[in-house]
């Protein structure tokens, strides 16, 4: 009598709370409306939530968790989310530790230097509690090389990452092909003309973290 041996199964990898799915993506349609400035885009069926308090633009996009994790994009309201509660990026629980300070992640990719004061860095990363650090060092492969860790004491919004578009004749939105640009929010004129994706924010009283290196 022969045995049936099971194949192995692969271990469940946890999806971060902030990685986008196939199935929230969504194309509702943009257009180039009339307001007393001038144009600007906005959807053609307007929806609360479309704009943040500093007139940028918000993708729309699902919150269902449905389809295929897409690990190299993050889902526009969770990390919007996470950037305004201060949530963990890998399980949406409060990042803040007892303190008051916020444990904070980056790579190379996600962050820049203030060039006007060298303390302060701009990034569109949300924090990382301290309980998920581990568990992030060894599944994201960003991590596996060189990145720093650090405990943030203030955190502020700069602005947005945008894709940036253009009127047509008829008030289309034509992509200008300028994807991920860096618009804060103190340019208001370029709000106008850009679909929003990421939060960008400002850290600044930062604490290196005793765990850089790779895992």
């Amino acid at each position: 009598m022969t045995t049936l041996i099971p194949a192995p199964t692969e271990p469940k990898i946890r999806v971060p709370y902030v990685i986008a799915y196939s199935g929230e993506l969504r194309t509702d349609p943009i257009w180039f409306g009339k307001d007393r400035y001038g144009r600007r885009l906005r959807y053609m069926r307007e929806a609360r939530g479309d704009w943040n308090e500093y007139g940028a633009l918000r993708a729309r996009v699902g919150q269902r968790r449905n389809g295929q994790p897409l690990w190299r994009k993050l889902n526009t309201a969770r990390q919007w989310r996470c950037m305004e509660k201060l949530l963990c990026q890998v399980c949406g629980q409060p990042a803040t530790c007892e303190d008051g300070r916020i444990p904070w992640i980056l790579t190379d990719r996600v962050v820049r230097d203030d060039d006007r004061d060298p303390g302060v860095k701009f990034t569109s990363a949300p924090p990382t509690c301290l309980a998920c650090i581990p568990e992030a060092r060894e599944l994201c492969p960003q991590l596996h090389g060189s990145f720093s860790a650090y405990s943030v004491g203030g955190v502020g919004y700069h602005g947005v990452l945008a894709d940036m578009y253009e009127p047509g004749l008829k008030w289309e939105a034509i992509p200008t092909g300028e994807r991920n640009v860096e618009i804060p929010f103190v340019q208001s004129y370029l709000l106008r003309v850009a679909l929003a994706h990421q939060l960008l924010v400002r850290l600044s009283n930062l604490h290196p973290l005793p765990i850089s290196g790779p895992s």
